[in-house]
């Protein structure tokens, strides 16, 4: 009998660790795009708080079960999981803070945004019609917006107010709405509009 609770209690416990890994997950997977960083307090506070809610669940799942049986009343109510969780959120708002995952993203598409370039320096409209490995991003076209003649915007296909761009020159400012921006490697930044 003793068995059958404290397989009951891994079950519930396994289930709140599951659904706190998937939402690190989805967070992480997300975080690998520019768009992501516009709003990354929201999200992190979103995974925050899920897996938060998730183990407060859990505790409460077992809390009430053993409080229903009388003969366990006296055991405490351990969640061993919680630790394991906790860390497991730590370790994926840090990676999210300093966008680590963003920039293992843009390491395995730069040989490609590289070769784009390279190529198509005089025609940017070639960009969009011949196919370049660019990794996880889909790019739409490559343009040279703005006053800035040597900043070349290569624009997702999905969502055409985030980029990756080089810039000889750096990135100062946006051409358009404030919105999030940074460095990645080189002259290469990536940036997000309003």
């Amino acid at each position: 009998m003793r068995d059958l609770h404290q397989r009951k209690q891994r079950f519930v416990e396994q289930m709140a660790i599951a659904i706190s890994a998937a939402c690190c997950g989805i967070a992480l997977y997300m975080a690998l795009f520019p768009a992501f960083y516009y709003m990354q307090w929201f999200a992190v506070g979103a995974l925050a708080v899920t897996t938060v809610l998730s183990s407060l669940g859990c505790y409460f799942l077992l809390l009430m079960y053993w409080g229903r049986r009388k003969s366990e009343a006296a055991q405490p109510v351990q969640f061993h999981g919680l630790r394991f969780m906790l860390s497991m959120l730590a370790v994926a708002v840090l990676l999210v803070v300093f966008k680590v995952p963003l920039h293992a993203s843009f390491m395995l598409a730069q040989p490609g945004f590289e070769n784009a370039l390279a190529e198509n320096q005089d025609d940017l409209s070639q960009v969009g019609v011949r196919s370049y490995d660019y990794g996880l991003y889909q790019v739409k076209s490559a343009t040279r917006d703005c006053h800035h003649k040597d900043r070349i915007y290569f624009r997702f296909r999905d969502d055409s107010e985030s980029a990756i761009i080089y810039s000889e020159s750096g990135l100062d400012d946006l051409c358009y709405n404030s919105g999030n921006k940074g460095h990645l490697s080189g002259n290469w930044y990536w940036m997000k509009e309003d």
